[in-house]
């Protein structure tokens, strides 16, 4: 018996010694700056039975480890590595270097591991081995369906649409629409979900978990903006849209909220001008409209941010702000935050504006404070930065998300 028992725990030390990387799983995760790869998941045989790592027992080609950690304490088979998001091989997207005015395009994922070290199991040691896989999740992003709406006027909406995990279609659902910046103009209908977090904050588990909505996220592969404040063509398509949906889901009409980055904000403002009892409540992002066509939205609920260098969008939502006090509505202003500072301080400075009262609450970025112009020689820093820190201040968003149109 005894010596039937030491042949079975040599088996074993010997298969354990000689267990392998099995699979290499990327894992996505939503991120102001665009969606990262931030996980590479690394697979053993079955039984492996880890049972401690450090980060440094590993490599990842072209990407850092922050730190490597067992899913199971006593006895694992999987190892997650956290990877730097931001590393240049992070990005979900990238630009064609030699034609930087292309659209950017869905980059192919894959992670390339290196087990550098032996790793100890309670059958012995796993010998180093190495693994390329191209399996990714992308959380967040890969919860939201897509699909296209043809508007009676022909024209085609695609969108993304996440719908709440535990919907009941006797219960009703507020809906928030994002709608994405010029610089996202793209026939791919997922790349609004990749090239920031305007969509994905919404949808992320820990906002859900507080309030189940509908989020809705079109694409469009045209510019649907112009700095002349025309007339956007698809404009009512996409009201129509949220109508349509409104017809297929049981969605709350008196809890619609829009919100949009750059052109996504110009196209709310201009929702807002047009039909301007439609939302309940709306979030603008370095947005600019003409000032003097504005006045309908006067008695909105809106909250606008933007920075303070922002050389289009400031001095216009001064101007924007003048003519709605002009009209009616109660402007209530906060400037000079630094957009690096804690969520929690943002959050505080957000709820210091809100105590004041008032419909439009308008707030700014001291200039310099993005993390995009840390560095940077771009002078569009201060505009494209706005969105990279916006859809992180929760009390924005639980604003947003207290409006309710009255009847």
């Amino acid at each position: 018996m005894k010596k039937l028992i030491l042949t079975g725990v040599a088996c074993a030390m010997t298969s354990t010694a000689y267990a392998q990387i099995e699979s290499v799983i990327a894992v996505t995760t939503p991120n102001g700056l665009g969606q990262r790869v931030t996980q590479a998941v690394v697979n053993y045989p079955a039984k492996t039975c880890l049972t401690a790592v450090q980060k440094n027992d590993f490599s990842v080609t072209n990407r850092t480890i922050t730190e490597a950690k067992l899913t199971e304490q006593k006895c694992a088979n999987q190892v997650v590595l956290e990877l730097d998001p931001q590393d240049v091989d992070a990005a979900t997207t990238e630009k064609d270097p030699d034609d930087r005015s292309a659209p950017y395009t869905e980059r192919n994922i894959s992670l390339t591991v290196k087990q550098v070290n032996s790793l100890a199991s309670k059958s012995g040691k796993v010998k180093p081995s190495e693994l390329t896989g191209s399996k990714v999740i992308n959380q967040v992003v890969d919860d939201f369906q897509q699909a296209e709406f043809k508007d009676q006027s022909g024209v085609v909406v695609k969108y993304n649409l996440f719908v709440p995990k535990n919907y009941d279609p006797n219960k009703s659902y507020p809906l928030v629409m994002f709608i994405h910046d010029a610089g996202s103009t793209n026939s791919n209908v997922k790349h609004t979900l990749l090239q920031g977090n305007g969509a994905t904050s919404f949808a992320s588990p820990s906002f859900q978990a507080k309030h189940e909505a509908f989020v809705l996220a079109p694409q469009f592969d045209h510019q649907i903006v112009n700095d002349q404040s025309d007339d956007p063509e698809d404009l009512e398509p996409t009201i129509n849209l949220i109508k349509s949906l409104a017809k297929q889901y049981n969605i709350d009409q008196n809890r619609l909220y829009t919100t949009g980055q750059s052109g996504g904000a110009m196209m709310s403002i201009a929702m807002n001008i047009k039909h301007p009892d439609f939302f309940a409540a709306s979030y603008i992002v370095a947005g600019q409209w003409e000032p003097s066509v504005t006045a309908p939205m006067a008695k909105n609920n809106i909250f606008v941010l933007v920075s303070e260098n922002d050389a289009k969008a400031f001095p216009t939502e001064n101007a924007i702000m003048k003519v709605l006090a002009e009209n009616g509505a109660t402007v209530k202003e906060s400037h000079g935050w630094n957009a690096q500072a804690p969520v929690t301080e943002l959050n505080e400075k957000v709820n210091a504006l809100l105590a004041q009262g008032g419909n439009i609450h308008y707030a700014s970025f001291t200039g310099g404070t993005l993390p995009l112009e840390q560095n940077s020689q771009n002078k569009g820093a201060a505009h494209m930065g706005t969105w990279g820190v916006a859809y992180n201040i929760d009390a924005i968003k639980e604003w947003l998300f207290s409006q309710r149109k009255e009847n």
